[in-house]
Protein backbone atom coordinates (compact mmCIF):
# COMPACT_ATOMS: atom_id res chain seq x y z
CA UNK A 1 0.00 0.00 0.00
CA UNK A 2 1.31 3.14 -0.94
CA UNK A 3 1.94 5.68 1.62
CA UNK A 4 1.59 9.36 1.88
CA UNK A 5 2.01 12.11 4.51
CA UNK A 6 -0.37 14.22 6.01
CA UNK A 7 0.46 17.10 7.30
CA UNK A 8 -3.07 19.23 9.20
CA UNK A 9 -3.00 22.46 10.57
CA UNK A 10 -5.51 23.87 13.20
CA UNK A 11 -8.01 25.35 11.24
CA UNK A 12 -8.29 28.85 11.03
CA UNK A 13 -11.60 30.56 12.54
CA UNK A 14 -13.64 32.44 10.01
CA UNK A 15 -14.21 35.90 12.11
CA UNK A 16 -11.25 38.06 11.22
CA UNK A 17 -8.47 38.06 9.11
CA UNK A 18 -5.18 36.44 9.96
CA UNK A 19 -2.24 38.54 11.66
CA UNK A 20 1.11 37.90 11.84
CA UNK A 21 0.46 35.53 14.89
CA UNK A 22 -1.10 33.13 12.78
CA UNK A 23 0.54 32.84 10.13
CA UNK A 24 4.27 32.42 12.44
CA UNK A 25 2.38 29.33 14.17
CA UNK A 26 0.90 26.27 12.38
CA UNK A 27 0.21 27.61 9.08
CA UNK A 28 3.79 28.49 8.39
CA UNK A 29 5.05 25.93 10.01
CA UNK A 30 3.43 22.83 8.54
CA UNK A 31 3.45 24.56 4.72
CA UNK A 32 6.95 24.24 5.85
CA UNK A 33 6.78 20.47 7.17
CA UNK A 34 4.96 19.21 3.47
CA UNK A 35 7.31 21.56 1.25
CA UNK A 36 10.28 19.48 2.75
CA UNK A 37 8.94 15.72 2.56
CA UNK A 38 8.19 16.35 -0.92
CA UNK A 39 11.77 17.90 -1.45
CA UNK A 40 13.30 14.34 -0.40
CA UNK A 41 10.63 12.65 -2.94
CA UNK A 42 7.97 12.32 -0.25
CA UNK A 43 4.20 12.31 -0.74
CA UNK A 44 2.75 14.82 0.97
CA UNK A 45 -0.62 16.39 1.46
CA UNK A 46 -0.85 19.78 3.52
CA UNK A 47 -4.72 20.01 4.58
CA UNK A 48 -6.56 22.48 6.81
CA UNK A 49 -10.66 23.79 6.55
CA UNK A 50 -12.62 26.65 8.06
CA UNK A 51 -13.09 26.69 11.75
CA UNK A 52 -16.86 27.54 11.00
CA UNK A 53 -18.81 26.05 14.26
CA UNK A 54 -16.80 27.67 16.88
CA UNK A 55 -19.02 29.91 19.04
CA UNK A 56 -17.13 33.11 17.90
CA UNK A 57 -18.64 32.67 14.28
CA UNK A 58 -22.00 33.85 15.53
CA UNK A 59 -20.89 35.67 18.40
CA UNK A 60 -18.78 38.16 15.60
CA UNK A 61 -21.81 38.35 13.39
CA UNK A 62 -23.94 39.07 15.72
CA UNK A 63 -21.92 42.06 17.26
CA UNK A 64 -21.74 43.61 13.86
CA UNK A 65 -24.91 42.63 12.37
CA UNK A 66 -24.34 40.36 9.73
CA UNK A 67 -25.31 36.88 8.66
CA UNK A 68 -22.63 34.50 10.26
CA UNK A 69 -22.59 32.45 7.35
CA UNK A 70 -22.12 35.00 4.45
CA UNK A 71 -19.51 36.78 7.34
CA UNK A 72 -17.73 33.19 7.25
CA UNK A 73 -17.39 32.82 4.00
CA UNK A 74 -16.22 36.31 3.54
CA UNK A 75 -13.32 36.19 6.11
CA UNK A 76 -12.41 32.55 5.03
CA UNK A 77 -12.20 33.89 1.50
CA UNK A 78 -9.71 37.04 2.89
CA UNK A 79 -7.87 33.87 4.28
CA UNK A 80 -7.54 32.09 1.21
CA UNK A 81 -6.03 35.18 -0.10
CA UNK A 82 -3.43 35.24 2.58
CA UNK A 83 -2.95 31.58 1.96
CA UNK A 84 -1.51 32.06 -1.59
CA UNK A 85 -0.11 35.14 -1.18
CA UNK A 86 2.11 33.75 1.56
CA UNK A 87 2.50 30.57 -0.70
CA UNK A 88 0.95 28.10 1.85
CA UNK A 89 0.55 25.24 -0.60
CA UNK A 90 -2.52 23.34 0.65
CA UNK A 91 -3.93 20.80 -0.93
CA UNK A 92 -7.22 21.14 0.86
CA UNK A 93 -9.40 23.93 2.61
CA UNK A 94 -12.42 22.34 3.14
CA UNK A 95 -15.39 24.68 4.29
CA UNK A 96 -18.06 22.64 5.99
CA UNK A 97 -21.28 25.13 4.95
CA UNK A 98 -19.60 23.97 1.13
CA UNK A 99 -18.48 20.78 1.98
CA UNK A 100 -21.39 17.79 2.44
CA UNK A 101 -18.67 15.30 3.09
CA UNK A 102 -17.67 16.70 5.94
CA UNK A 103 -21.26 16.53 7.78
CA UNK A 104 -21.28 12.81 6.83
CA UNK A 105 -17.79 12.34 7.59
CA UNK A 106 -18.07 13.95 11.10
CA UNK A 107 -22.21 12.89 12.01
CA UNK A 108 -20.88 9.15 11.17
CA UNK A 109 -18.01 9.63 13.41
CA UNK A 110 -20.12 10.59 16.29
CA UNK A 111 -22.99 7.95 15.76
CA UNK A 112 -20.38 5.48 15.56
CA UNK A 113 -18.87 6.71 19.02
CA UNK A 114 -22.32 6.68 20.69
CA UNK A 115 -23.23 3.14 19.37
CA UNK A 116 -20.30 1.79 21.40
CA UNK A 117 -21.42 3.28 24.30
CA UNK A 118 -18.06 5.73 24.19
CA UNK A 119 -20.54 8.69 25.36
CA UNK A 120 -22.73 9.22 28.05
CA UNK A 121 -25.71 11.52 28.32
CA UNK A 122 -25.06 13.76 31.84
CA UNK A 123 -27.68 16.12 33.18
CA UNK A 124 -26.67 18.76 35.48
CA UNK A 125 -26.52 22.25 36.36
CA UNK A 126 -25.38 24.29 33.47
CA UNK A 127 -24.83 27.96 33.51
CA UNK A 128 -27.11 30.57 31.86
CA UNK A 129 -27.99 33.82 31.14
CA UNK A 130 -30.89 35.04 32.46
CA UNK A 131 -30.95 38.17 30.75
CA UNK A 132 -30.06 36.65 27.18
CA UNK A 133 -31.97 33.56 28.11
CA UNK A 134 -28.47 31.73 26.38
CA UNK A 135 -26.90 28.74 27.84
CA UNK A 136 -22.92 30.21 28.11
CA UNK A 137 -19.96 28.37 26.60
CA UNK A 138 -16.86 28.85 25.08
CA UNK A 139 -16.79 32.65 23.63
CA UNK A 140 -20.18 33.32 25.58
CA UNK A 141 -18.59 34.01 28.61
CA UNK A 142 -15.55 35.07 30.19
CA UNK A 143 -13.65 34.68 33.65
CA UNK A 144 -10.51 33.81 35.03
CA UNK A 145 -9.24 29.98 34.50
CA UNK A 146 -9.40 27.79 38.03
CA UNK A 147 -6.66 27.23 37.28
CA UNK A 148 -3.81 29.56 36.77
CA UNK A 149 -6.05 32.84 36.92
CA UNK A 150 -5.57 33.82 33.79
CA UNK A 151 -8.78 35.24 32.06
CA UNK A 152 -10.14 33.00 29.78
CA UNK A 153 -13.57 32.21 28.07
CA UNK A 154 -15.55 28.77 28.86
CA UNK A 155 -14.42 25.11 28.15
CA UNK A 156 -10.49 26.23 28.20
CA UNK A 157 -7.73 28.64 29.10
CA UNK A 158 -5.70 29.50 26.13
CA UNK A 159 -2.27 30.71 28.83
CA UNK A 160 -2.13 27.29 30.40
CA UNK A 161 -3.69 25.35 27.72
CA UNK A 162 -6.08 23.18 30.24
CA UNK A 163 -9.63 22.72 30.02
CA UNK A 164 -12.51 23.88 32.32
CA UNK A 165 -15.83 23.06 33.03
CA UNK A 166 -17.51 26.46 32.26
CA UNK A 167 -19.18 26.27 36.47
CA UNK A 168 -15.48 26.53 37.70
CA UNK A 169 -14.77 29.93 35.95
CA UNK A 170 -13.92 32.19 38.87
CA UNK A 171 -16.12 36.06 38.43
CA UNK A 172 -17.19 35.04 35.05
CA UNK A 173 -19.61 37.20 32.97
CA UNK A 174 -22.00 36.25 30.03
CA UNK A 175 -20.04 37.93 27.09
CA UNK A 176 -23.03 39.91 25.63
CA UNK A 177 -24.60 41.62 28.43
CA UNK A 178 -22.11 41.60 31.36
CA UNK A 179 -24.05 39.93 33.96
CA UNK A 180 -23.08 37.06 36.34
CA UNK A 181 -23.94 33.59 35.01
CA UNK A 182 -27.07 31.68 36.92
CA UNK A 183 -27.11 27.45 36.78
CA UNK A 184 -30.21 25.79 34.90
CA UNK A 185 -30.33 22.35 34.55
CA UNK A 186 -29.87 21.09 30.73
CA UNK A 187 -28.42 18.14 28.95
CA UNK A 188 -24.84 17.30 27.76
CA UNK A 189 -23.31 14.48 25.79
CA UNK A 190 -19.96 13.67 27.89
CA UNK A 191 -16.79 11.74 26.87
CA UNK A 192 -15.18 9.98 29.61
CA UNK A 193 -11.36 10.49 28.82
CA UNK A 194 -10.30 9.03 32.45
CA UNK A 195 -10.89 5.70 30.95
CA UNK A 196 -8.52 5.95 28.54
CA UNK A 197 -5.53 7.15 30.69
CA UNK A 198 -3.28 4.37 30.58
CA UNK A 199 -3.53 4.14 26.52
CA UNK A 200 -3.18 7.88 26.16
CA UNK A 201 0.02 7.34 28.27
CA UNK A 202 1.24 4.38 25.87
CA UNK A 203 0.67 6.76 22.96
CA UNK A 204 2.55 9.88 24.73
CA UNK A 205 5.11 7.33 24.66
CA UNK A 206 6.16 6.73 21.42
CA UNK A 207 4.84 9.91 19.87
CA UNK A 208 6.92 13.28 18.72
CA UNK A 209 5.90 16.06 20.73
CA UNK A 210 7.78 19.23 22.33
CA UNK A 211 8.87 18.88 25.86
CA UNK A 212 5.75 21.52 26.78
CA UNK A 213 3.11 19.37 25.45
CA UNK A 214 5.26 16.94 27.05
CA UNK A 215 4.75 18.49 30.31
CA UNK A 216 1.46 19.28 29.48
CA UNK A 217 0.51 15.92 29.14
CA UNK A 218 2.19 14.36 32.07
CA UNK A 219 0.66 17.02 34.26
CA UNK A 220 -2.65 16.22 33.16
CA UNK A 221 -3.05 12.48 33.62
CA UNK A 222 -1.06 12.86 37.19
CA UNK A 223 -4.42 15.01 38.05
CA UNK A 224 -6.86 12.40 36.55
CA UNK A 225 -8.34 13.52 32.86
CA UNK A 226 -12.39 14.74 33.07
CA UNK A 227 -15.29 14.43 31.36
CA UNK A 228 -15.54 16.72 28.08
CA UNK A 229 -18.69 17.52 26.72
CA UNK A 230 -19.18 16.43 23.24
CA UNK A 231 -22.03 18.47 22.93
CA UNK A 232 -23.63 21.60 24.02
CA UNK A 233 -27.26 22.78 23.94
CA UNK A 234 -26.81 25.35 21.49
CA UNK A 235 -28.05 26.44 18.08
CA UNK A 236 -24.93 26.75 16.08
CA UNK A 237 -22.78 23.79 14.66
CA UNK A 238 -23.66 20.28 13.25
CA UNK A 239 -26.17 18.56 14.82
CA UNK A 240 -25.49 15.27 16.80
CA UNK A 241 -27.33 12.55 15.28
CA UNK A 242 -30.13 10.91 17.81
CA UNK A 243 -30.11 13.89 19.89
CA UNK A 244 -32.40 16.62 19.10
CA UNK A 245 -30.77 20.48 20.50
CA UNK A 246 -27.71 19.00 20.94
CA UNK A 247 -24.60 20.37 18.06
CA UNK A 248 -21.46 18.12 18.27
CA UNK A 249 -18.73 20.43 20.07
CA UNK A 250 -16.20 22.37 17.57
CA UNK A 251 -13.51 21.14 19.06
CA UNK A 252 -14.81 17.16 19.00
CA UNK A 253 -15.78 17.78 15.28
CA UNK A 254 -12.31 18.65 14.42
CA UNK A 255 -10.51 14.98 15.16
CA UNK A 256 -13.00 13.63 12.10
CA UNK A 257 -12.59 16.88 10.52
CA UNK A 258 -8.62 16.43 9.63
CA UNK A 259 -10.03 12.92 7.80
CA UNK A 260 -12.46 14.85 6.11
CA UNK A 261 -9.95 17.41 4.85
CA UNK A 262 -7.48 14.33 4.19
CA UNK A 263 -10.14 12.73 1.89
CA UNK A 264 -11.03 15.69 -0.12
CA UNK A 265 -7.27 16.40 -0.80
CA UNK A 266 -7.12 12.64 -2.46
CA UNK A 267 -10.51 12.79 -3.96
CA UNK A 268 -11.78 9.87 -2.12
CA UNK A 269 -15.28 8.92 -0.32
CA UNK A 270 -13.37 6.77 2.10
CA UNK A 271 -11.41 8.78 4.65
CA UNK A 272 -10.84 5.74 6.55
CA UNK A 273 -8.55 3.63 3.80
CA UNK A 274 -6.97 7.28 3.40
CA UNK A 275 -6.25 8.12 7.03
CA UNK A 276 -4.65 4.75 7.62
CA UNK A 277 -2.27 4.98 5.07
CA UNK A 278 -0.96 8.12 6.50
CA UNK A 279 1.60 9.26 8.28
CA UNK A 280 -0.11 11.65 9.95
CA UNK A 281 1.89 15.28 11.36
CA UNK A 282 -0.15 17.81 13.17
CA UNK A 283 0.76 21.41 13.71
CA UNK A 284 -1.32 23.56 16.08
CA UNK A 285 -0.77 26.14 18.96
CA UNK A 286 0.14 25.21 22.46
CA UNK A 287 -2.89 26.90 23.71
CA UNK A 288 -4.38 24.06 21.68
CA UNK A 289 -2.44 21.05 22.89
CA UNK A 290 -4.66 19.67 25.47
CA UNK A 291 -7.33 19.01 22.44
CA UNK A 292 -4.91 17.57 19.83
CA UNK A 293 -2.24 14.95 22.74
CA UNK A 294 -5.35 14.49 24.65
CA UNK A 295 -8.86 14.85 24.28
CA UNK A 296 -8.16 13.50 20.11
CA UNK A 297 -5.91 10.62 20.33
CA UNK A 298 -8.74 9.46 22.96
CA UNK A 299 -12.02 10.37 20.95
CA UNK A 300 -9.87 8.02 17.99
CA UNK A 301 -8.91 5.13 20.36
CA UNK A 302 -12.38 4.86 20.96
CA UNK A 303 -14.21 4.74 17.44
CA UNK A 304 -11.54 2.22 16.86
CA UNK A 305 -8.67 1.32 18.80
CA UNK A 306 -6.95 0.26 15.78
CA UNK A 307 -7.60 3.61 13.90
CA UNK A 308 -4.09 5.15 13.27
CA UNK A 309 -2.72 8.26 15.31
CA UNK A 310 -0.79 10.73 14.57
CA UNK A 311 2.97 10.27 14.81
CA UNK A 312 3.87 13.99 15.86
CA UNK A 313 2.24 16.84 17.40
CA UNK A 314 4.14 20.01 16.61
CA UNK A 315 3.49 23.04 18.77
CA UNK A 316 4.57 26.79 18.64
CA UNK A 317 3.68 29.45 21.47
CA UNK A 318 2.17 32.79 20.71
CA UNK A 319 4.02 35.51 18.88
CA UNK A 320 4.00 38.71 20.72
CA UNK A 321 3.38 42.49 19.57
CA UNK A 322 5.59 44.67 21.80
CA UNK A 323 4.25 43.02 25.72
CA UNK A 324 1.05 40.86 24.22
CA UNK A 325 0.11 38.83 22.06
CA UNK A 326 -1.03 39.52 19.14
CA UNK A 327 -5.12 39.40 19.03
CA UNK A 328 -8.29 40.05 16.26
CA UNK A 329 -10.52 40.75 19.04
CA UNK A 330 -8.28 43.26 20.63
CA UNK A 331 -7.21 44.80 16.88
CA UNK A 332 -3.46 44.67 18.70
CA UNK A 333 -2.17 43.22 15.58
CA UNK A 334 0.20 43.81 12.28
CA UNK A 335 -2.22 42.20 9.88
CA UNK A 336 -1.04 39.36 7.12
CA UNK A 337 -2.72 40.83 4.04
CA UNK A 338 -1.67 44.87 5.53
CA UNK A 339 2.10 43.12 4.85
CA UNK A 340 1.84 40.39 2.37
CA UNK A 341 0.85 43.62 -0.06
CA UNK A 342 4.12 45.28 0.82
CA UNK A 343 6.59 42.60 1.19
CA UNK A 344 7.12 39.37 -1.14
CA UNK A 345 6.13 36.22 0.56
CA UNK A 346 9.43 34.45 0.77
CA UNK A 347 11.01 37.43 3.00
CA UNK A 348 7.77 37.49 4.87
CA UNK A 349 8.25 33.78 5.81
CA UNK A 350 12.08 33.69 6.31
CA UNK A 351 11.69 36.36 9.10
CA UNK A 352 8.49 34.63 10.87
CA UNK A 353 10.13 31.66 10.13
CA UNK A 354 13.92 32.89 11.70
CA UNK A 355 12.10 33.80 14.69
CA UNK A 356 9.09 31.27 15.02
CA UNK A 357 8.34 30.92 18.95
CA UNK A 358 8.82 27.46 19.24
CA UNK A 359 10.02 27.19 22.53
CA UNK A 360 9.25 30.34 24.25
CA UNK A 361 6.88 33.09 23.30
CA UNK A 362 9.07 35.50 21.24
CA UNK A 363 8.18 39.13 20.12
CA UNK A 364 7.85 40.98 16.60
CA UNK A 365 9.81 44.32 16.11
CA UNK A 366 10.25 46.53 13.09
CA UNK A 367 13.64 47.27 13.83
CA UNK A 368 14.19 43.23 13.74
CA UNK A 369 12.04 43.20 10.77
CA UNK A 370 14.51 45.13 8.52
CA UNK A 371 18.00 43.64 9.95
CA UNK A 372 16.93 40.28 8.62
CA UNK A 373 15.85 41.91 5.38
CA UNK A 374 18.22 44.64 4.34
CA UNK A 375 20.99 43.66 6.86
CA UNK A 376 21.07 39.88 5.85
CA UNK A 377 18.94 38.73 2.65
CA UNK A 378 20.04 42.31 0.86
CA UNK A 379 23.02 42.99 2.11
CA UNK A 380 24.84 39.39 2.24
CA UNK A 381 23.16 36.95 0.06
CA UNK A 382 22.32 38.96 -2.56
CA UNK A 383 25.21 41.00 -2.16
CA UNK A 384 26.87 37.19 -2.25
CA UNK A 385 24.82 36.00 -5.46
CA UNK A 386 25.28 39.55 -7.15
CA UNK A 387 29.15 39.14 -6.39
CA UNK A 388 28.78 35.07 -7.64
CA UNK A 389 27.31 35.77 -10.48
CA UNK A 390 30.01 38.35 -11.79
CA UNK A 391 32.46 35.89 -12.21
CA UNK A 392 30.43 33.31 -13.63
CA UNK A 393 30.06 35.84 -16.13
CA UNK A 394 33.95 36.33 -15.88
CA UNK A 395 33.98 32.50 -16.30
CA UNK A 396 31.72 32.82 -19.73
CA UNK A 397 28.16 32.70 -18.52
CA UNK A 398 27.93 29.43 -17.83
CA UNK A 399 28.64 26.77 -14.85
CA UNK A 400 32.63 25.92 -15.30
CA UNK A 401 34.24 23.19 -14.71
CA UNK A 402 35.18 21.64 -11.07
CA UNK A 403 37.47 18.82 -12.62
CA UNK A 404 40.48 20.69 -11.30
CA UNK A 405 39.33 21.57 -7.75
CA UNK A 406 41.91 22.03 -4.94
CA UNK A 407 41.69 20.20 -1.79
CA UNK A 408 40.37 23.04 -0.31
CA UNK A 409 37.71 23.18 -2.53
CA UNK A 410 36.92 19.73 -2.20
CA UNK A 411 36.48 20.49 1.73
CA UNK A 412 34.25 22.73 1.01
CA UNK A 413 31.78 20.96 -0.90
CA UNK A 414 32.24 18.39 2.36
CA UNK A 415 31.15 21.41 4.28
CA UNK A 416 27.87 21.90 1.97
CA UNK A 417 27.39 18.36 3.01
CA UNK A 418 27.22 19.07 7.04
CA UNK A 419 24.85 22.14 6.33
CA UNK A 420 22.26 20.14 4.25
CA UNK A 421 22.11 17.63 6.87
CA UNK A 422 21.70 20.53 9.77
CA UNK A 423 19.10 21.67 7.49
CA UNK A 424 17.02 18.98 6.96
CA UNK A 425 17.20 17.58 10.63
CA UNK A 426 15.53 20.97 11.50
CA UNK A 427 13.06 19.84 8.66
CA UNK A 428 12.18 16.38 10.12
CA UNK A 429 9.52 15.95 12.35
CA UNK A 430 11.90 14.88 15.15
CA UNK A 431 13.46 17.80 15.25
CA UNK A 432 11.06 20.45 13.68
CA UNK A 433 12.06 24.24 13.93
CA UNK A 434 12.13 26.51 11.11
CA UNK A 435 14.31 28.76 13.83
CA UNK A 436 17.09 26.36 13.19
CA UNK A 437 16.64 25.52 9.34
CA UNK A 438 16.57 29.73 8.87
CA UNK A 439 19.36 29.74 10.83
CA UNK A 440 21.41 26.92 8.84
CA UNK A 441 20.64 28.75 5.79
CA UNK A 442 22.07 32.31 7.54
CA UNK A 443 25.19 29.93 8.04
CA UNK A 444 25.87 28.59 4.47
CA UNK A 445 25.50 31.46 2.99
CA UNK A 446 28.02 33.01 5.94
CA UNK A 447 30.57 30.48 5.31
CA UNK A 448 29.85 30.60 1.38
CA UNK A 449 31.02 34.26 1.69
CA UNK A 450 33.80 33.06 3.25
CA UNK A 451 35.23 30.21 1.07
CA UNK A 452 34.51 33.48 -1.97
CA UNK A 453 37.23 35.65 -0.05
CA UNK A 454 39.65 32.89 0.97
CA UNK A 455 39.33 31.92 -2.94
CA UNK A 456 39.55 35.38 -4.49
CA UNK A 457 43.60 35.72 -5.22
CA UNK A 458 42.48 33.19 -7.64
CA UNK A 459 38.95 34.16 -8.60
CA UNK A 460 40.21 37.56 -9.67
CA UNK A 461 42.07 35.57 -12.76
CA UNK A 462 38.86 34.73 -14.35
CA UNK A 463 38.56 36.83 -17.47
CA UNK A 464 42.27 37.29 -18.36
CA UNK A 465 44.28 35.48 -20.89
CA UNK A 466 45.77 32.01 -20.26
CA UNK A 467 49.13 34.01 -21.07
CA UNK A 468 49.03 36.32 -18.05
CA UNK A 469 48.23 33.77 -15.68
CA UNK A 470 48.22 29.91 -16.85
CA UNK A 471 45.63 27.86 -17.88
CA UNK A 472 46.19 25.71 -14.70
CA UNK A 473 45.22 28.69 -12.78
CA UNK A 474 42.09 29.44 -14.52
CA UNK A 475 41.18 25.71 -14.23
CA UNK A 476 41.43 26.06 -10.74
CA UNK A 477 39.80 29.52 -10.54
CA UNK A 478 36.97 28.07 -12.33
CA UNK A 479 36.37 24.90 -9.66
CA UNK A 480 36.45 27.76 -7.32
CA UNK A 481 33.52 29.25 -9.00
CA UNK A 482 31.99 26.11 -9.25
CA UNK A 483 31.97 25.73 -5.97
CA UNK A 484 29.99 28.70 -5.00
CA UNK A 485 27.34 27.71 -7.99
CA UNK A 486 27.38 24.33 -5.86
CA UNK A 487 26.39 26.45 -2.45
CA UNK A 488 23.87 28.59 -4.35
CA UNK A 489 22.40 25.11 -5.92
CA UNK A 490 22.65 23.62 -2.11
CA UNK A 491 20.92 26.83 -1.21
CA UNK A 492 18.07 26.60 -3.57
CA UNK A 493 17.13 23.44 -2.48
CA UNK A 494 17.23 24.23 1.34
CA UNK A 495 15.35 27.26 1.08
CA UNK A 496 12.69 26.13 -1.25
CA UNK A 497 10.41 24.51 2.00
CA UNK A 498 10.91 28.06 3.89
CA UNK A 499 11.44 30.55 0.55
CA UNK A 500 9.37 28.31 -2.16
CA UNK A 501 9.42 31.49 -4.60
CA UNK A 502 13.18 32.43 -3.94
CA UNK A 503 14.11 28.80 -3.91
CA UNK A 504 12.37 28.38 -7.15
CA UNK A 505 13.96 31.68 -8.50
CA UNK A 506 17.40 30.39 -7.79
CA UNK A 507 16.98 26.94 -8.93
CA UNK A 508 15.74 28.41 -12.13
CA UNK A 509 18.33 31.15 -12.63
CA UNK A 510 21.33 28.10 -12.21
CA UNK A 511 19.66 26.38 -15.38
CA UNK A 512 17.82 23.93 -13.41
CA UNK A 513 14.38 22.38 -14.92
CA UNK A 514 10.97 22.20 -13.02
CA UNK A 515 10.56 22.43 -8.91
CA UNK A 516 13.47 22.19 -6.85
CA UNK A 517 13.92 18.49 -5.69
CA UNK A 518 16.81 17.19 -3.35
CA UNK A 519 19.73 16.49 -5.66
CA UNK A 520 22.85 16.69 -3.57
CA UNK A 521 25.69 19.84 -3.13
CA UNK A 522 27.40 18.99 -6.45
CA UNK A 523 28.05 21.71 -8.57
CA UNK A 524 25.70 22.33 -11.51
CA UNK A 525 26.67 20.36 -14.74
CA UNK A 526 29.71 22.19 -16.58
CA UNK A 527 28.44 24.12 -19.47
CA UNK A 528 24.78 24.84 -18.29
CA UNK A 529 23.79 28.42 -18.70
CA UNK A 530 22.99 30.63 -15.81
CA UNK A 531 20.75 33.55 -15.77
CA UNK A 532 23.29 36.38 -14.23
CA UNK A 533 20.74 38.99 -14.19
CA UNK A 534 19.02 37.57 -11.60
CA UNK A 535 17.56 39.81 -8.48
CA UNK A 536 16.21 37.95 -5.56
CA UNK A 537 15.97 40.54 -2.48
CA UNK A 538 15.50 44.55 -3.00
CA UNK A 539 15.72 47.01 0.22
CA UNK A 540 12.29 47.45 2.29
CA UNK A 541 10.57 50.85 1.74
CA UNK A 542 11.75 53.07 4.64
CA UNK A 543 7.88 54.03 5.41
CA UNK A 544 7.04 50.19 5.29
CA UNK A 545 6.00 50.62 9.02
CA UNK A 546 3.96 53.30 8.85
CA UNK A 547 2.49 52.17 5.46
CA UNK A 548 1.70 48.46 7.22
CA UNK A 549 0.20 49.97 10.10
CA UNK A 550 -1.74 52.41 8.84
CA UNK A 551 -3.35 50.35 6.16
Amino acid sequence: MQTLTAVTAAPPTPNGDLHLGHVSGPYLGADVYARAVRLRGGDAYYVTGSDLHQSYVPTKARRDGVDPLVMADRYADEIARIFTSAAFATAAVVRPQHTPEHTRIVSGFFARLHERGALRTVTEPLPHCATCDRYLFEAHLTGRCPHCGAVCDGNSCENCALPNAVTDLVDAVCNACGSAPTLQVGTRLVFPLSEYADRLRAYHAGTVMSPQLEALCADMLAAGLPDIPVTHPTDWGLPMPGHPGQRIYVWAEMVPGYAAELARALSTTDWREAWDRATVVQFFGFDNGYFHAVLFPALMMAYDPGLRLPSALLTNEFYLLGDSKFSTSRRHAIWATDLLTQVPGSIVRFVLGHDRPEAARTSFGWDRFHALVDGELVERWQGWLTALFERVDAAGGKVPSFAAATRSQHAFLQQLDAAAQDVFSAYAAEGFSTRRAARGLVRLVADTVDFAAAQSRRTTQLGLIPEATGSAGLDVAAAAVAAELAAARTLAQLAYPLMPDFGQLLWTSLGEPGEPVWIGTAPPPAGQRVDTKAVFFTRLPADLEQTVMSS
